[in-house]
């Protein structure tokens, strides 16, 4: 089974599945990195070579401006918002992803450890036992 006519990226479910529309975009361009650099000046984008090297090979996600010159150089403008708004819903995800879930204790902790911290009996131990 071949790969669609047309990228679709709402289809992608992660980071890599992203890149890989991003792939399939420039395959079907038949664009080398040069001429996708070139064709994105030609529009008034910055499209660098080794930004778009870094991005389709998985190293990085895409800033949305480097998204939309790919896309515009690509000749898949009209579907720009569509790139965006997968960007977005992937890079939201793999934020919420990277922060576990706290609890309002641990919270509480970690600001109660703050202020006690930051209060003038922690500085003056700190400072003695500094001299000590």
């Amino acid at each position: 089974m071949g790969e669609p006519a047309e990228p679709e990226p709402h289809h992608a479910a992660d980071a890599e599945g992203f890149v890989a529309a991003m792939r399939h975009l420039k395959r079907r361009s038949g664009l080398t990195y040069r001429q996708l650099e070139e064709r994105a000046a030609e529009r008034g984008d910055v499209l660098p070579r080794s930004t778009l090297a870094d991005v389709l090979s998985g190293r990085t996600m895409p800033r949305p401006d480097v998204l939309t010159a790919f896309v515009r150089a690509c000749g898949s403008g009209q579907q720009e918002a569509e790139w965006l708004r997968a960007r977005e819903r992937i890079v939201e995800a793999r934020a919420g992803a990277a922060e576990p879930p706290r609890s309002p204790a641990a919270a509480h902790r970690r600001a109660r450890k703050r202020v006690l911290s930051a209060s003038p009996t922690a500085s003056w131990r700190r400072a003695r036992e500094a001299t000590t």
